[in-house]
């Protein structure tokens, strides 16, 4: 079965790859004096496999589409979702990291002059009037401007309610190699057509459209509608079965994975970022099962892999000082378990000081609310 646990694991996979993503694909937001990765073959950083392999780990997008879309349908089907319930917890996880990060961005790392990268002076404050408008847009997730990583709260929040109405679009339709077409279809159409159409002069506008830009030209569709596809007609649990028959399961996993890497990387790119989704998730799940300490692992991090992306990317892009503890070594592995350290030990200090709020929350009502009057 692919349950609840496996989704966490598969998270836990996704959410690493984020962050070995961001460290090593981006060199132009490196801190300046970091002379690059070092690795014990040295042609492997030397010659850019190294980023190569950093640059396919945005996979990880597609992934996170792909099993929350898997979520959606299952739990949809059994009466249990709600739009509404579901944006507001995103909101809520959001919103916590954002009232405590943004404060400390303001306060402690504003920082100005040459030299400096242009990721370092993002919190530099030069016009009140347009930082209260800069904090409201970010703080509705209408824009990115504090943290660019956090585009993807935005995109998902779109493709919520578009995965409901495929849901139910589709609902009657009891085709699984149907519902893949429509998919891959909808996958031409997003990332070709629609594309496409905003270059023509005539349609130019269309790109600051926003009902245009978020919901109908968005990329993580596909792989959204792909999870509630296999969601429905149960065939991750189906292939994954499959593969835990053979004695060599693990192994099977772990290759199958690096295929899917592979593949990205030097064959077709992301062109099919949908079917890579689908084929890592499957793999990554028969890896996580054969190995459990492994499992244990991804899938501790794949719990708090909501509060990991958003807060991993100030540490290695915006926060000047903790940019260059991330890069101390020049070692992608140590450099890695850094970062990882920083933005784990961080989402684990986030959740003790909210459950410390949680148990001062009767005297905080006390001090700011008046008594309710008794009837007499």
């Amino acid at each position: 079965m692919f349950t609840r646990e496996d989704t966490k694991a598969v998270k836990g996979f996704a959410v690493l790859m984020m962050l070995f993503h961001h460290m090593a694909a981006f060199p132009d937001r490196q801190p300046p004096e970091f002379e690059g990765f070092v690795t014990l073959w040295q042609p492997f950083a030397e010659e850019g496999y190294l980023k190569t392999m950093a640059t396919a780990f945005r996979l990880c997008v597609a992934i996170f589409y792909f099993v929350g879309g898997y979520g959606l349908y299952k739990r949809w089907n059994q009466n249990q979702y709600s739009l509404t319930k579901s944006i507001f917890a995103l909101y809520k996880s959001y919103w916590k990291v954002f009232a405590v990060f943004v404060p400390i961005a303001f306060i402690f790392f504003q920082r100005t002059g040459e030299g400096l990268l242009p990721n370092y002076q993002r919190y530099f404050i030069t016009d009140k009037r347009e930082f209260i408008s800069m904090i409201l847009a970010n703080f509705l997730g209408l824009a990115d401007s504090i943290n660019s990583e956090w585009w993807f709260l935005t995109a998902y929040l779109c493709v919520m309610p578009m995965g409901l109405l495929f849901c139910i679009a589709t609902k009657k339709n009891k085709s699984f190699t149907f519902s893949m077409f429509l998919v891959i279809v909808i996958d031409i159409f997003v990332r070709n057509i629609f594309d496409d159409i905003a270059d023509i002069e005539h349609f130019s506008n269309l790109k600051s459209n926003f009902f245009y830009t978020h919901f109908l030209n968005m990329e993580g569709t596909s792989p959204f509608f792909a999870g509630i596809v296999f969601a429905k007609h149960d065939k991750l649990d189906t292939c994954k079965n499959y593969l835990m028959r053979f004695r060599i399961s693990g192994l099977i996993g772990l290759l199958g994975c690096l295929g899917v890497l592979y593949v990205r990387s030097f064959i077709l790119g992301e062109y099919i970022e949908v079917i890579h989704a689908i084929v890592f998730t499957i793999f990554a799940s028969v890896l996580a099962d054969s190995l459990r300490p492994l499992k244990t692992a991804v899938c501790f991090a794949g719990k708090y892999s909501t509060e990991m992306w958003l807060i991993h990317s100030f540490f290695c892009f915006h926060f000047c000082e903790m940019a260059r503890l991330v890069y101390i070594t020049r070692s992608a592995l140590i450099d890695f378990l850094i970062l990882t350290a920083l933005t784990l030990g961080s989402a684990l200090l986030l959740e003790q000081f909210y459950k410390a709020l949680a148990k001062l929350q009767p005297q905080m009502k006390k001090f700011l609310l008046r008594p309710v009057p008794e009837e007499s």
